[in-house]
């Protein structure tokens, strides 16, 4: 399901990167709710679509992900992130194939926190991860670099 004026709002004011993920329904009837959504300009979460199925699977997503295909239109430049769950990952390629696909920045730091059980590894990265100039991004970057 996605309402047009959410619709309209995505396509007109917003930049063209989606946030897509999958929750578990528990209870008698279970399932999974399907949700894509963007940031505005003042960081707040703006609803695109969402769907519902029994299963978390690769024909699931699919069918989800072609359902927002067709109410968004043809667009080779949207970016997608993602929590890297494999059926988002290997659909989005297949329904989008000209997209950019991206892991969400939580994730990836929690990743790292796994990795290296430091943070202020966790804490360089997540400036990294932040900034909007190549040479702050880059600075941080060897930051990291120095310290391993």
């Amino acid at each position: 399901m996605s309402i047009g004026a959410s619709l309209r709002g995505f396509q007109t004011c917003m930049r063209l990167v989606i946030t897509v993920d999958g929750t578990k329904l528990k209870g008698r009837f279970g399932g999974i709710v399907f949700v894509t959504t963007a940031k505005d300009g003042n960081e707040l979460v703006y609803r695109i679509a969402f769907g519902y199925d029994d299963l978390e699977i690769n024909l699931s997503w699919e069918w989800f992900l072609d359902c927002l295909k067709g109410s968004l239109g043809h667009n080779d430049d949207l970016v997608f992130i993602s929590d890297r769950h494999p059926s988002i990952e290997a659909r989005i390629s297949k329904v989008f194939p000209y997209a950019t696909l991206t892991i969400c920045c939580w994730h990836f730091l929690k990743n790292i926190q796994k990795r290296y059980h430091r943070k202020d590894v966790v804490t360089i990265m997540d400036k990294a991860a932040q900034a909007y100039i190549e040479f702050k991004y880059n600075r941080h970057i060897e930051e990291l670099r120095n310290m391993h």
